[in-house]
């Protein structure tokens, strides 16, 4: 069997000598994807936004913030999601007055949710009972001081649990798709959505859970913390992820929402669920008291997240031929390719070459889902074979001993690098303000991916019944900065 040659409960043996012979009943397979990303929606138009190497960066969509309310000079350029106000209420069995007080992030991520299912080949409505977990990150809640604003004297309810209740996000999909296994918001800021991957992992490794849905969403409706942003200095002034690059000047903020379905791996084959690529190991770690600011970046954190996540894959950290980096275009790349260097090197034979990029460069930085956004692009790569360019990298940031790996930014489609003779393998790092470091170790499943037909909308025979449900109209208090 694929990842176990030999055979269930048999011990690893040397994983420096020849590579872990991985228990398929501790790899986690990634059966399905769904996501909504500015200029992509779905894993399809995503590949193809990264293959030809488009920006989906541009200028603030003009219904997106209430009239006379202007983002600053380092917000008015970002990543945005088309039509975000869509949403099939009937779909879900949820009041139209109940879906106005929703937070938009709540409606995408359903909407989501339902398409990665069935991308996955399970009917959204037939997943109840499968004793399944929903851990999804979430950082911002934009919606829910415009609504404060909007219905000041008259918030019921349905307001409180559409926008103030964090919760909500995870309950959401619990709820409205009848999962009843754990059901978890997780605020890693950054870092969120991937340490959602992370903790769905360990339940569906531990029998906890037997499916687990896992992501995050984000969604840029109120210029507070992009005030905050653009005064810290963290924001591009030219509305640019420059990753790597000499003349990065700071990040772009964006929407994004994305979700993947997962099994363990002995699960998904006994059900033949179309496995799109594998999770060999992950971890999770904090940077304790690394720096005096708890805001600034550990070299040594970083590190020892990525260090433990091949401790827990059994794999060899130098046949990683690709890491999709959380890659911001500000100062702590430097610090984030420091440690991809330390430990990458473990392992690599000299003169083998280790990609490194971010889909930050194509869609900017979707922050509570940011990492989920690269683990779909990474899933993507492995599937066919392939590292997309990272766009605006020109000369590379004399801060960083690229020659030491080497580490190579591919500024144009390359094939994934693999060590002779052994898995594919490729990693994805985030890290979030708050200290969070998440790194998980992928691998290519063997044979060819095949698509379940007609499972990309639910119900399976009729496309979704949008309708428009506004924005909070009323302007949010202002930051006085």
């Amino acid at each position: 069997m694929p990842y176990d040659s030999g055979g269930p409960g048999q011990a690893p043996g040397d994983a420096r000598e020849r590579g872990r012979q991985h228990d398929i009943r501790t790899t986690v397979a990634v059966i399905g994807l769904g996501c909504r990303l500015p200029g992509a929606h779905g894993p399809e138009e995503l590949w193809e936004l990264l293959r030809t190497g488009r920006d989906a960066v541009g200028p603030v969509p003009k219904d997106r913030f209430p009239p006379g309310v202007r983002p600053p000079l380092g917000g008015l350029r970002g990543g945005f999601l088309d039509n975000a106000d869509l949403f099939d209420a009937p779909a879900f069995g949820i009041p139209d007055a109940e879906a106005d007080a929703m937070d938009p992030q709540q409606r995408l991520l359903l909407l989501t949710a339902a398409e990665a299912l069935r991308n996955a080949g399970v009917d959204p409505r037939g997943a109840a009972g499968e004793r399944a977990a929903v851990f999804v990150g979430q950082a911002h809640a934009d919606h829910w001081d415009r609504l404060r604003a909007a219905r000041a004297g008259a918030l019921d309810l349905d307001c409180l649990v559409g926008g103030q209740q964090r919760s909500m996000l995870a309950g959401r999909l619990s709820h409205h798709l009848g999962l009843d296994g754990p059901s978890v918001t997780l605020d890693c800021a950054q870092a969120s959505s991937l340490a959602a991957v992370h903790l769905a992992c360990q339940s569906l490794r531990a029998g906890e859970s037997r499916l687990a849905l896992a992501g995050g969403a984000n969604l840029v409706l109120g210029t507070t913390a992009t005030a905050v942003f653009d005064r810290a200095g963290v924001l591009s002034p030219g509305g640019r992820c420059r990753f790597g690059d000499a003349a990065a000047d700071g990040f772009v903020r964006s929407d994004g929402v994305g979700v993947v379905v997962l099994k363990r791996l002995d699960q998904a084959l006994a059900d033949g669920d179309p496995v799109r690529a594998v999770i060999l190991g992950s971890a999770m770690s904090h940077d304790g008291a690394d720096e005096k600011r708890i805001t600034d970046p550990s070299r040594t954190g970083q590190a020892r997240a990525i260090r433990r996540a091949h401790e827990d894959a059994g794999t060899v950290p130098g046949d990683v031929g690709y890491v999709e980096a959380h890659g911001t275009g500000t100062r702590i790349d430097a610090v984030e390719l420091a440690a991809l260097t330390e430990v990458l090197t473990e392992g690599r034979p000299a003169g083998r070459p280790c990609l490194v990029g971010s889909v930050k460069t194509n869609i900017g930085h979707c922050e509570a889902a940011a990492g989920v956004a690269g683990l779909i692009k990474t899933v993507l790569c492995l599937e066919h074979g392939e590292v997309p360019a990272s766009l605006h990298h020109t000369t590379p940031n004399p801060l960083v001993d690229w020659g030491r790996v080497p580490l190579v930014v591919p500024t144009s489609l390359r094939p994934l690098p693999a060590a002779p003779g052994r898995a594919t393998l490729a990693a994805v790092n985030g890290q979030g303000m708050s200290g969070t470091n998440v790194h998980l170790v992928l691998g290519r499943f063997p044979g060819a991916y095949r698509p379940t037909a007609g499972c990309t909308r639910w119900p399976s025979d009729a496309p979704w019944r949008l309708r428009r449900h506004a924005f909070p109209a009323a302007p949010e208090p202002r930051p006085g900065l």
